[in-house]
C-alpha cells in the first residue's frame, strides 16, 4: 500500500448554508433570508437579544435562548432588535438530512439543554466555515443531528398549540399571501377569497399579530423589493413590473415612504456597506 498518495473522498454538492443572525440582516445572501418561503428549510438559534417572529400567520414574541425551526413552504417573518446574535441554517429540501416535520419554536430555560443546543450550532457554523475534506457532507450529516436533538427537545417541552378560528384565517391569509403578493391584490380580493369582509379580515391580523392586514401585504411587497435590489442586478422598472406596480414613480414613492430612501439609493448604500 503506497501510504504517500492522498485520501480522496467524494464530497456532496453544498445544500446548507449557515450563517450569522446578526450577520443575515444586513448580508445578501438569499438562501439565508429571515422572511417567506424561499424554498428552504430554516433553523434559528437566538443566542442573544429578542424579537418576533410570525409563522403562518400567527405572531410570538421571543428571547434569548430560542431554537424554531420552519419548514421550506411556511410563510414566516422575524422582526429582530438591533442586539441580537445568533446563527441561521438554511437546508435545501434536496438535501439528505431528515428534517422535523413541522414548525418548532422552542424557548430554552434549562441551562444545560441551552448549553448542549447551542454547542450544535456552534459545530456545524465551524465546519461550514472550514475548507476540510467532505465539508458538505458533513455539515449535512451535523445538520441530522441538531434535527434529531430539536426534534427530542420539542417532543419534551414544546406543547401542542390549539388553533382558533382566527389563526385557521390567518394561516389561509398568509399562505394566500405568499402566492399572490406579485399581483397587486386589493385587500379586499384577498378577504373575498378567504369568504370573510375587509372589516373582518383587518380586525383578526391586528389581534393575532398587532398589525393590519393591508401593512402585512405592503411589508410582504416591500420585503420582496429589498431582497431584489439586495440580490440581482434588475432595473427599478423591472423590480416594480415584477412585483405587480402600476409604474416604476409609484413603486419609487412608497419605497421611500416607507423605508426613508429611494429604491436607487437604498441599494448604492447596501452595496457600499
Amino acid at each position: 500500500m503506497d501510504t504517500d498518495l492522498p485520501i480522496l473522498l467524494e464530497d456532496k454538492p453544498q445544500r446548507v448554508f449557515v450563517g450569522s443572525l446578526a450577520g443575515t440582516i444586513r448580508g445578501t445572501q438569499p438562501e439565508l433570508r429571515v422572511d417567506s418561503c424561499n424554498g428552504m428549510h430554516k433553523f434559528f438559534w437566538i443566542s442573544k437579544g429578542n424579537g418576533r417572529c410570525m409563522i403562518n400567520g400567527v405572531t410570538r414574541s421571543f428571547g434569548p435562548n430560542t431554537a424554531i425551526f420552519i419548514p421550506h413552504d411556511v410563510p414566516h417573518k422575524l422582526e429582530l432588535s438591533r442586539n441580537v446574535f445568533g446563527i441561521v441554517v438554511a437546508v435545501d429540501p434536496a438535501s439528505s438530512s431528515s428534517l422535523p416535520n413541522r414548525t418548532v419554536f422552542l424557548p430554552i430555560l434549562n441551562l444545560m439543554d441551552q448549553k448542549q443546543i447551542a454547542n450544535r450550532f456552534d459545530r456545524l457554523a465551524s465546519e461550514y466555515s472550514g475548507d476540510g475534506l467532505g465539508r458538505n457532507m458533513a455539515v449535512e450529516c451535523l445538520v441530522g443531528l441538531l434535527s434529531v436533538h430539536v426534534a427530542r427537545m420539542a417532543q419534551k417541552h414544546q406543547k401542542s398549540p390549539k388553533v382558533n378560528a382566527s389563526q385557521r384565517l390567518m394561516e389561509g391569509f398568509v399562505n394566500l399571501l405568499e402566492k399572490d403578493f406579485r399581483s397587486a391584490r386589493t385587500l379586499s380580493q384577498y378577504a373575498k377569497e378567504l369568504g370573510v369582509t375587509p372589516t373582518h379580515l383587518t380586525r383578526v391580523c391586528q389581534q393575532v399579530n398587532g398589525k393590519s392586514a393591508s401593512r402585512l401585504i405592503q411589508e410582504r411587497v416591500l420585503g420582496e423589493a429589498r431582497m431584489m435590489l439586495l440580490n440581482t442586478d434588475h432595473k427599478i422598472l423591472e423590480i416594480s413590473n415584477h412585483l405587480g406596480f402600476s409604474s416604476p414613480a409609484y413603486f419609487t414613492r412608497l419605497f421611500s415612504a416607507k423605508l426613508g430612501q429611494t429604491p436607487k439609493a437604498f441599494r448604492q448604500a447596501q452595496v457600499k456597506n
